[in-house]
């Protein structure tokens, strides 16, 4: 008997609406799922993208069929040079503040070609346990770096070169990473690349010199007049170490799990520039 669905559940650690807007999210799709040509929780929305299996890309054609906002999202999944379509089913449940669980079903599979491999059961079922078990969870879930560094020179020469990261700690997110700012409280900061194109938009939400800068950051980069900041923040903290040496704390997140690695190591160097320049103000 052929396969007609197949069913996986999984709990995130992560709530309702962070896993809702990962699964319907035009711009957040792109970064953990598929390269959607667009995508609009809105029945009749249709949209494609490409997947690919041992160096043979799949056209899908999909149409969004039900959307309850915060509880279910449904659409058709079928091929552009294949018969046959079925239907992918996201379903929610909160289980807590913290906790949602995800229900999805792939069901209509016996509608595909029997005699076609790359549309076997067994290749749906590894595709979405991948998605559901590895590529949601380190997109949805999150964790924070923390990197710190005993250096030997004032709070006030650390201060300094904390707030002169262009040209010097910044680099270590890209060369040429450049923060426009007026290093104020309250004021705007973004940051840009060589070519002028934003890669964050924040505010410095608390700076107390020679002690604590707090930057808080949008979830977009181009977020909608009134909209209020995200969860992601920069914290840096300057403590007294001796009489002789300070202790530079930068923690940064909550970061989605799948950027920890990569940023950490780019923390890792930025407060490693940090210590040497401001050594070598003494």
């Amino acid at each position: 008997m052929r396969t007609k669905q197949l069913v996986f559940e999984r709990t995130y650690n992560a709530p309702l609406k962070k896993v809702w807007k990962a699964l319907t999210d035009e711009k957040q799709m792109k970064q953990w799922y598929f390269d959607v040509s667009a995508f609009k929780p809105e029945p009749g929305f249709e949209f494609t993208f490409y997947g690919e299996k041992d160096g043979v890309r799949f056209l899908h054609l999909c149409r969004v069929m039900e959307a309850i906002p915060m509880t279910k999202i449904s659409y058709t999944w079928s091929y552009e040079k294949y018969t046959g379509e079925s239907l992918v089913t996201f379903e929610l449940d909160a289980i807590s503040a913290s906790k949602t669980k995800l229900t999805l079903t792939h069901s209509g599979l016996d509608n595909f070609p029997e005699n076609e491999p790359d549309l076997a059961a067994g290749n749906f079922a590894e595709g979405w346990k991948a998605i559901t078990s590895t590529m949601l969870t380190e997109f949805v879930e999150t964790d924070f770096i923390s990197k710190n560094a005993t250096i030997n020179a004032t709070a006030g020469a650390v201060w300094k070169v904390l707030l002169a990261p262009n040209g010097n700690w910044a680099n270590a997110f890209g060369d040429g990473s450049y923060a426009k700012t007026d290093w104020k409280q309250g004021s705007a900061i973004v940051w840009t690349d060589p070519n002028g194109s934003i890669g964050a938009r924040g505010f410095i939400d608390n700076l107390d010199e020679n002690n604590k800068l707090v930057l808080s950051y949008f979830d977009d980069v181009d977020p909608s007049p009134g909209e209020e900041p995200g969860e992601y923040k920069e914290i840096f903290t300057i403590e007294k170490a001796s009489d002789s040496s300070v202790k530079l704390t930068a923690v940064s997140g909550p970061l989605s799990k799948k950027y920890v690695k990569p940023h950490s190591e780019m923390w890792e160097k930025a407060v490693n520039v940090i210590k040497s320049l401001a050594e070598e103000q003494r």
